[in-house]
């Protein structure tokens, strides 16, 4: 009598695994799509297993139930070895290793172990020596049943070998799973091989899948269930799995550049809805051309699409995507959406080497694409400077301020009125021992998102303060040099304390230092920036608006901010040239002017952008027109000579 409570306990076991896959949508991607095939042909095992015991048990058999019994046998046998296989399978999908088996001898010698199972089934009618089903007996086990458990055994020590030599390629809680799940239905195969009247094999296999389901797939690390792609998280594991084994493949990255104004006009629900359907138009090109592609997705709106070295040329394929994928997508451009998609190329990894290059240049191929195409080839993009910079700025930043080698420039402000300089504006450079000089629209955003603006104000704070307190800024005909505070020192709680310990360290005075604060740190003010702020104004440090023209400020809420100067952005003075663009700074200088703000017009390039300015009665104007920003000898050799000083 065999006890088939096992069997009868593993079924809801698999139908819950299956139900969670495909509730969360873990039908993108080879390992997943292996998985669920490993799960069902485990369900389908199992009730192959109780059809073939049920009968088995009430011998003597009638004919309907020998037959019932025969054929489950033999489906039992056939897709219970097939499960090996494919846990083997899903081992190589799941680590990015599938291409050791691509060529047909491997193939071959990959799939001969279970041919050996066919055949062995095939022949087993005319010869009974695999198993044999009798009304009297029931089941029993003929001389070659020994070849199905050492089949069985070959690809479970193969599968456990592997699983111990790809242990760099998964995190120790994943690896101990599988690792454990072949070692749990092993054990209880051998158990079942000695006391056959224990069916524990199907069991175990369900608890091992479940382990691997909640360890290994983990649906909400794995997948974006709301539009049915590959995760952020799953695209950097698999990115590095496959640098880490050597396959060769072929990246394309769709950027949609406006997502957030879609998102922002569709809602969340709809435009989850909208990155669906795009997904739908690329599974439609992929099965229309036969490409073996993996769909992720990073949020806000970045696809990336991972497809074999031997597909056709991936550059066709961009830009088909681009052509052929918006059908899915007519009705929400129909509702006037705009949908602006740009296209890389990577080829991995002979266009870039490193996982962290390849990401940063996902992130970034937009603005260094020189030409401006929608599709474009990574290996047009890696070889310039522009793009090393980008791909190590954390390595640069993290040596500028390990070795200070955050310099500071000084841009003169002139005076209209007084016909001299009146001040500066202090600016961070860096020039770096490897890739040279940064620009500051690299470093300044990169800083502020990798967590280093902090550091770097600091560095600027106690150089300037240095400056100042080395040279007499009255000898100059300087009232004070300006100093640009980030959003993330405005909300600083020991800002305060940090500026008085410079005060005294270098002996400046308060109003040798005027801060500059851009629109955004206003649009966004906390009640520790007003705190700090207030503090020092308090201790008579005076503040500046910068920007002023590309934000959302209006006169009434600059009337109400407590500032000595505003600053005109350069935007606004490149308009000059037409009727429209002069009336609206003309207005702006003087509403500032009708509310005591004094105005530094920003970005004067050309002698006829300094007279407009002069006859709308601008106070200060800064510009290339008077210098560029100079390091500190060359700013101090220039004021001297423009402002008469010895």
């Amino acid at each position: 009598m065999r006890i088939l409570y096992f069997d009868i306990c593993a079924i809801p076991l698999f139908l819950m695994i299956l139900s969670v896959c495909y509730t969360r949508k873990m039908t993108e991607g080879t390992a997943n799509r292996l998985f669920i095939s490993l799960v069902f042909l485990s369900l389908v095992s199992t009730l192959a297993d109780l059809g073939m015991e049920i009968p088995d048990n009430m011998a003597p058999l009638s004919e309907t139930g020998r037959v019932l019994c025969c054929v489950s046998t033999y489906a039992y046998l056939l897709l219970r070895n097939a499960t090996n296989a494919i846990l083997l399978l899903f081992l190589l999908a799941l680590t990015r290793t599938t291409f050791l088996i691509r060529r047909a001898w491997a193939k071959l010698l990959f799939c001969l172990p279970y041919l050996v199972i066919v055949i062995l089934l095939a022949q087993n009618p005319f010869t009974h020596n695999a198993f044999t089903i009798t009304a009297q007996v029931g089941y029993s086990r003929g001389p070659l049943m020994m070849a199905f458990y050492g089949i069985a055994l070959l690809y479970g020590i193969v599968g456990f070998v592997y699983c111990i030599y790809c242990r760099r390629y998964l995190p120790a809680n994943k690896w101990a799973a599988l690792l454990g799940t072949y070692l749990l239905v092993h054990i209880a195969v051998l158990i079942q091989f000695f006391h056959p009247e224990l069916l524990m094999e199907m069991f175990f296999t369900a608890a091992g899948e479940m382990m691997i389901m909640l360890s290994v797939m983990r649906p909400e690390e794995r997948m974006d269930s709301e539009v049915g792609m590959l995760s952020w998280a799953s695209y950097q594991s698999d990115l590095r799995n496959i640098l880490r084994s050597g396959e060769h493949v072929q990246i394309i990255v769709i950027r949609i550049s406006n997502c957030r104004e879609i998102r922002n006009y569709l809602g969340d629900h709809e435009y989850n809805l909208f990155l669906s359907q795009i997904a739908r138009g690329i599974r439609a090109i992929r099965w229309k051309y036969q490409r073996r592609i993996e769909l992720y997705l990073e949020r806000p709106g970045t696809v990336y699409l991972i497809a074999d070295e031997n597909e056709a040329d991936t550059l066709n394929v961009g830009e088909r995507l681009l052509s052929e994928a918006g059908d899915p997508i007519r009705r929400y451009t129909d509702m006037g959406v705009r949908v602006e998609p740009q296209v890389c190329l990577i080829r991995c990894p002979e266009d870039i080497q490193n996982a962290e290059d390849i990401i940063s240049l996902g992130h970034t191929f937009q603005k260094l694409n020189g030409r401006n195409r929608a599709v474009c080839r990574a290996d047009e993009i890696v070889r310039s400077q522009t793009f090393a910079i980008e791909a190590h700025i954390e390595e640069i930043l993290d040596r500028a301020i390990r070795d200070r080698r955050v310099e500071m420039y000084y841009q003169p402000i002139y005076d209209v009125r007084a016909h001299r300089f009146h001040s500066a504006e202090a600016l961070a450079r860096i020039i770096d021992p490897e890739y040279g000089f940064i620009s500051p629209s690299v470093f300044i955003p990169a800083a502020e998102a990798l967590g280093y603006i902090i550091a770097i104000g600091d560095a600027v704070l106690d150089q300037v303060f240095r400056f100042i307190s080395e040279h007499d800024l009255n000898a100059l005909g300087l009232g004070c040099i300006e100093i640009n505070l980030s959003v993330a020192q405005c909300m600083e709680r020991g800002l305060p304390d940090k500026i008085r310990a410079l005060q005294q360290k270098y002996g400046v005075e308060a109003s040798q230092v005027n801060f500059e604060i851009t629109e955004t740190t206003f649009a966004t003010i906390s009640e520790v920036v007003l705190e700090n702020v207030n503090e020092l104004l308090g201790m008579g440090y005076s503040f500046a608006l910068d920007d002023y023209g590309i934000g959302y400020s209006s006169i009434q809420r600059v009337n109400h901010l407590p500032l000595k100067l505003i600053k005109i952005d350069k935007s606004m003075l490149d308009e000059v040239s037409t009727d429209n663009g002069r009336k609206i700074l003309e207005h702006t200088v003087r509403m500032m002017q009708s509310i005591g703000k004094q105005l530094v017009t920003e970005g004067a390039e050309t002698h006829d952008q300094v007279r407009i300015l002069e006859e709308m009665g601008s106070e200060y104007i800064q510009g290339f027109y008077f210098s560029r920003p100079l390091p500190a000898d060359d700013f101090l050799r220039f004021i001297r000579e423009r402002n008469g000083c010895r």
